[in-house]
């Protein structure tokens, strides 16, 4: 495959402010936390109930073709993304620059993402299947392109970072903060309570809205690609290994990776709460509006947010000096418990608004471990996968993780669009008039809010009671050492 150079970059204007080994707090909090948190905003506005509430509200498209194209659009695109996952890995592990593998893209896909997330938006609606096509074009677009490309390379920068996987575990705090606080935040809190009844059913302040998120994820991307560093990179860029990394066959990574229980097990965790986890998200929206309160009221999502959720901001103060204490392994067990019982006791309790908040933060106390250190158990398992097979799978891994979060994304859409079409929802006017929901779509709704989740979470726990790398890791480390300086 080609390799990718980028001789241009070589330019001092592109090189890392970064000068250090030592990870420090400029690279900590403007590259690992504040970069990724505004691109993450972006994409938690445009990838989940927010664009898909623009579909069925604004765009009216709930209805066309009896329901199918919103339930399948998104489940297809997703297996498009799949391919062009693979593709984007590929080329990540054969980029070779003064700048790294994976910082070069990051770079590249801030001003992609940005004009792809204003093309959703504006669309056509004179004819209805301009729009249709319209749809499908600009939702490949963000999705299967530029939000690959960033995505991608967004979490190869973790395992590519360090080797000390205590230093590394710091970097992952950081970048889990940024990707789940600070969009959680503003979606939690500005958009119900001042975007959403703003924006309403008027497509141009969609539109508006979306120019500014994607300038503010340009920004993001900057402060991403100027604050990380590529250790690793750089530690094998210049030997042996490098070459050996990049004629590894795709065929080879694969088998490399299925040689590691843990990598295995890991990748099924993401999926199977990643794909519960975009149900709930995606169902909450819908639940706010028709279960426990009224249509865009500006509080009761708020609310939903702000106190189920609460637990989740302050909770990464207390996570990592826990799994420090504990370790991941005992702490993912313990929390899955917690967010099981959360889960079905919302279940039980849909209709009533304080027990709804009630069980949202019961479970948001469980989640904690999967929402803040799940990358780093990936970067743990690939080390892993390097001992076992004597070669890194830093891409073909990162093109797993992102097809696991977009193909979950889709899958998620077309769960919810093919349920809310099944038990016959119906749209607000375009007015803004509406009329309550039948009983089956809100028991629907509940479903999706609550008992998928907890679902997910009972997989979750059983299999990390079997998940016990931790302990063996610093003498897998030492060995990966030993085999290079001994190839030195």
């Amino acid at each position: 495959m080609k390799t990718w150079r980028f001789e241009k970059l070589s330019k001092p204007v592109f090189n890392t402010r970064i000068k250090t080994d030592e990870i420090k707090n400029r690279e900590r909090w403007l590259g690992y936390f504040l970069g990724p948190a505004l691109v993450a905003t972006l994409n938690a506005a445009v990838g989940g109930s927010y664009l898909n509430s623009f579909y069925t509200d604004v765009l009216h498209l709930n209805g066309l073709a009896a329901g199918l194209f919103l339930s399948l659009m998104p489940v297809i695109s997703k297996i498009l993304d799949a391919v062009t996952n693979i593709v984007m890995g590929r080329i990540v592990d054969n980029t070779k620059s003064k700048q790294g593998k994976a910082r070069p893209w990051i770079l590249i896909s801030g001003p992609l993402m940005a004009v792809c997330a204003i093309l959703l938006f504006a669309v056509p609606t004179s004819n209805i299947a301009l729009t249709a096509i319209w749809v499908t074009c600009s939702y490949n677009l963000f999705f299967c392109i530029s939000y690959t490309m960033y995505n991608l390379s967004n979490v190869i920068t973790l395992p590519l970072s360090t080797r000390d996987n205590k230093k590394r575990d710091t970097l992952a705090m950081a970048q889990s903060m940024g990707i789940n606080m600070v969009p959680g935040a503003i979606l939690a809190v500005v958009y119900p309570s001042f975007i959403l009844p703003y924006m309403g059913v008027d497509q141009s302040r969609w539109i508006k809205v979306m120019m500014v998120m994607g300038l503010l994820a340009v920004f993001g991307t900057l402060l991403q690609y100027y604050f990380t560093k590529e250790r690793v990179t750089a530690e094998i860029q210049d030997t042996e290994e490098t070459e050996i990394n990049n004629t590894v066959s795709l065929k080879e990574q694969i088998k490399g990776c299925l040689s590691s229980k843990y990598w295995v097990m890991i990748i099924v965790v993401m999926f199977v709460y990643y794909l519960c986890h975009a149900i709930s998200v995606n169902s909450m929206l819908y639940y706010a509006n028709w279960v426990v309160g009224t249509y865009n009221d500006g509080v009761t999502l708020s609310l939903l947010n702000i106190i189920g959720q609460a637990l989740l901001g302050p909770g990464v103060i207390v996570m990592w000096p826990l799994v420090k204490k504990f370790g991941k392994q005992k702490l993912f067990v313990v929390c899955g418990v917690i967010a099981v019982i959360g889960g079905f006791f919302g279940m039980l309790n849909a209709y009533s608004l304080s027990m709804a908040l009630a069980a949202l933060t019961i479970r948001s106390i469980g989640t904690l471990p999967i929402t803040y250190v799940t990358l780093s158990v990936l970067a743990d398992a690939l080390d892993h996968v390097e001992w076992k097979s004597g070669y890194r799978c830093d891409g073909f891994s990162s093109s797993i993780y992102s097809i696991i979060i977009t193909v979950t994304a889709g899958l998620g859409l077309g769960f919810l669009n093919m349920g809310l079409s099944l038990t016959g929802y119906v749209a607000p006017a375009a007015d803004g008039s509406w009329v309550a929901q039948s009983d089956a779509v809100q028991k629907f709704l509940t479903f999706g809010t609550f008992g998928v989740e907890a679902l997910a979470m009972v997989v979750v726990t059983i299999i990390f009671v079997m998940f016990n790398l931790e302990k063996k890791l610093p003498d897998l480390q030492k060995e990966i050492k030993s085999r290079r300086n001994n190839a030195e």
